[in-house]
This record gives structure tokens, sequence and C-alpha cells, in this order.
């Protein structure tokens, strides 16, 4: 009884929150530039987690000092309600605490259910040592490549990371079915053909611990 108790509670406290989903038919483009992170709670956001006994996104994800905390466990993402096309994103993420899981991930162009850890996306990846990579998730599709599941396209320059602790700057530049990913200043990665040329963007939970700020979207200048 008590198993069936706790499975009931972690399904119940796992499950995305489809009421607060106001995701409109048609992306944003943005004119300006947009904070997408407030600093004091998730407004905007809604947490998609691993449903398993004693999971809750509240655990998973937390505000804390003006910056988004993310346990890494279980795996799931935060993604945004809106659905995006036509700019530059800015996030910066540092890795806090000790893990030998330092893994986590950007998702742009997110399309489809929910209902997976790895939703139809791209990837950039925040492996720690692989910052920049490209992962297509689910079978999504870049580079006219096939992708029987979740390809990996790995960056082309040498590693730009900053030590653990200290905070990377990501920028993304997405223009319809073209997108190039910057770590701390360096061009990794870059791509055309995307599957799709708008969609929502997603911070991933993926075995480490780390914070996420200054979450910005503007036009492509």
């Amino acid at each position: 009884m008590q198993k069936l108790f706790l499975l009931a509670l972690a399904l119940t406290c796992a499950v995305t929150v489809r009421s607060e989903m106001l995701v409109k038919s048609e992306p944003i483009r943005p004119d300006r530039k947009i904070t997408l992170f407030n600093g004091r709670d998730l407004s905007g956001w809604t947490k998609v987690i691993t449903a398993e006994p004693g999971a809750c996104p509240d655990a998973t994800w937390s505000v804390a000092d003006g910056v988004i905390r993310c346990t890494g466990k279980p795996f799931g993402y935060l993604m945004t309600q809106q659905s995006y096309a036509d700019y530059r994103l800015h996030v910066e993420y540092r890795w806090y605490g000790t893990s030998d899981q330092m893994n986590s991930g950007i998702f742009i162009h997110k399309t489809g259910p929910d209902t997976f850890f790895l939703p139809k996306a791209i990837e950039t990846q925040l492996k720690k040592d692989n910052a920049g990579d490209f992962v297509l998730l689910s079978q999504a599709t870049l580079n006219n490549l096939t992708n029987p599941k979740n390809l990996r396209v790995e960056k082309i320059a040498p590693c730009s990371e900053k030590p653990v602790g200290e905070w990377n700057r990501v920028e993304i530049t997405v223009r319809g079915n073209t997108l190039s990913s910057y770590i701390n200043g360096v061009l990794q990665n870059s791509g055309n053909a995307i599957y799709t040329d708008a969609g929502q963007i997603c911070l991933q939970s993926e075995g480490g611990p780390i914070e996420f700020r200054n979450i910005t979207i503007e036009p492509i200048p």
C-alpha cells in the first residue's frame, strides 16, 4: 500500500501542469530584447521531469539568489510556455556543488509532446568538456543528416568552457532553419536545414547540479 501511495504521489507531482500552458499558435519573433527569466520565480516556464517514486518538479527546479537552480535529478527539462523564431538567445550557466555527472543542455525548436525525457529538439550540449556539441534529439534533423535516434554533431573548435564554478556564456542565433552556437564567445557549431523554423526553448536536467541566469532573447542584428 505504501509503495502504491508513493507511486501515485510521484505521478501527481511529476505531471506537467497544462492549465499554465499558454503557448501561442504563432511563434514570437522578438522586435526588442525580452527577458525570459525574471530572477524571482519561474513565471513563463513549465517543469517537465521523469515520473519516478519521490520525484517532484519543485524539488528539481527552484529559484535562489536570482538564479535558476537545477538538481539534475530526475531527468527532464524546464520549458518556455511560448514558441519562438528568428532570435538570438543568451544564457549563462555554471556547475555548482560536487558531481561526476556534469551534464545538461539547451534545447531550441522543441516541438511535439512532453511525454519523453528527450523531446524533439536541437540541443546545444553543455556537458563538461563537450559544450557546443549538437545533439539531434528524437530524430530531429539538421544539415540533411540521417538521424535514427539522437545523433551527435561534434563541436568545431577546442573546448572554450571556463573552470567549474565560473559562469559560462552561451549565445545561440536562430534564423529560419539555420542556427549557430557560441560558448564564451567562441563559435562551436552551426547548422542549416533544421526540421522546423520555430519552437520552444528548454533547459535540461540530466544528472549534474547546474545554475542558469541572464536568459534573454533579442532580434538578430
